[in-house]
């Protein structure tokens, strides 16, 4: 790991590195990948420890995170290449390369390329895409299931509107019981409040007073 001093260090000279310099680099990178400083440090390190493939596997990637590229370039054409000699040079060596293959492949099958990316996603036209297709895109993008919906397709538009429409259990609440009593719809406090007594048994006694509350003003509204 490396320490602040070090990386100081570093900050003052990017265009240098030793072996043990690269391996700590990667190290950081992985705790911190989004880091756009450490990003750059590790492709001009890659690029003076001679770590394989960099420049296809991992240059695209790291100017997406600088907007000046031109700045990265010139500070890739001066990096000084490190000799790798020493037998502690060639460990290093080894483990930053497992590192980078394993780190390329966890996210690529193969050489990253943003204007394949752009160019394989396409938007559903809603005028041309057959209806099937808009469904789909639908259920994807509202993460429902097939199975809620049914056999759509063959479902008259009357019946899935009055579906789309029909009162939803998990919205009766003592509040909404307390909005239809003011409203004088009495009878659907009424209902609410029955389900209000399943829902939560601990203030059963509570909703029954209410109930009994309710159906003596609608006795006496009838009376009058």
């Amino acid at each position: 790991m490396m320490d602040k001093s070090a990386f100081n260090v570093k900050l003052s000279n990017l265009c240098r590195y030793s072996m043990i310099d690269k391996s700590e680099i990667q190290q950081e990178k992985n705790r911190y990948p989004y880091c756009s400083l450490l990003q750059v440090m590790d492709i001009l390190s890659d690029k003076a420890t001679g770590t394989s493939q960099w420049e296809e596997h991992f240059l695209p990637r790291v100017t997406l995170y600088l907007p000046d590229d031109a700045k990265l370039r010139s500070y890739l054409e001066q990096v000084t290449l490190t000799e790798i000699q020493t037998p502690a040079d060639l460990k290093a060596k080894q483990e930053v390369e497992q590192a980078k293959k394993q780190e390329y492949n966890a996210t690529e099958p193969e050489a990253f390329d943003i204007m394949k990316e752009i160019n394989a996603y396409q938007e559903v036209s809603f005028k041309t895409a057959p209806k099937s297709v808009i469904l789909s895109k639908f259920l994807e993008t509202g993460n429902y299931k097939p199975e809620e919906l049914g056999d759509s397709d063959n479902v008259p538009i009357e019946v899935l509107g009055k579906k789309s429409i029909q009162a939803d259990d998990s919205l009766d609440t003592e509040t909404l019981a307390v909005v239809l009593e003011k409203q004088g719809k009495l009878d659907k406090a009424i209902a609410v409040y029955e389900k209000l007594i399943v829902k939560y048994p601990e203030k059963s006694s509570t909703f029954a007073l209410r109930i009994s509350e309710l159906k003596l003003k609608i006795e006496n509204n009838k009376i009058k």
